[in-house]
């Protein structure tokens, strides 16, 4: 079961499974699992952050990061807001963020932490973020989407034209657009529109 995917800046490609991680050169397999430090084998995201570490956000035990000899990890223990990590993401300052199931999204500096959750407006079990050229941050949720601005959340769900509240994937395209995947089909946003791609469009699946 193949859950996300990375192609680092060597080239190597980072296959994430429920069974632990394949990193693929072109010719051979390199396995990385709690056998070598990774901790926990259902691995759900993963980044490549500035500095060349690799991230693995997993569905049991918090956040593994891989500096290409050892790992290190972080939970709720070290103030994540929740063990279960669908979504990492390197913004343009260098914060890691991690969307949790049930903890909000937490943002990491490198040193602390700092959380937001439905106190502060977003929308809660977290699937998927990106940020934008602009600078905001889009998060996909399982109630909708929450756009953060780096000081308060606008929610989009079904209300507003979503396809589905229950999203799963977020995309920025070239020319700005916002494309989110969700259990009902595909939705574009431009112009503070939605633009709804679904299986009466032609689509395969909803």
């Amino acid at each position: 079961i193949v859950t996300s995917l990375l192609q680092d800046r060597l080239g190597n490609l980072w296959i994430c499974t429920a069974g632990g991680v394949s990193k693929f050169d072109g010719q051979s397999f390199t396995q990385y699992s709690e056998k070598e430090g990774l901790c926990d084998n259902d691995v759900r995201s993963i980044i490549q952050d500035r500095s060349g570490n690799i991230w693995f956000g997993t569905k049991g035990n918090g956040v593994s990061k891989y500096d290409g000899k050892s790992f290190t990890h972080l939970s709720v223990k070290e103030g994540l807001g929740d063990n279960f990590v669908p979504g990492i993401l390197e913004d343009k300052s260098g914060n890691i963020w991690f969307g949790t199931w049930g903890g909000g999204v937490s943002k990491y500096d490198g040193k602390s932490f700092t959380q937001y959750t439905q106190r502060e407006g977003l929308i809660n079990n977290v699937s998927s973020l990106l940020q934008d050229k602009a600078g905001n941050i889009w998060i996909g949720t399982t109630g909708g989407i929450s756009k953060f601005n780096g000081r308060s959340f606008l929610n989009y769900s079904q209300n507003e034209g979503l396809a589905n509240n229950d999203v799963h994937c977020l995309l920025e395209d070239t020319s700005g657009n916002i494309w989110f995947g969700t259990s009902g089909g595909v939705s574009k946003f431009f112009n503070n529109a939605f633009t709804n791609i679904t299986e009466k469009e032609g689509l395969i699946n909803n």
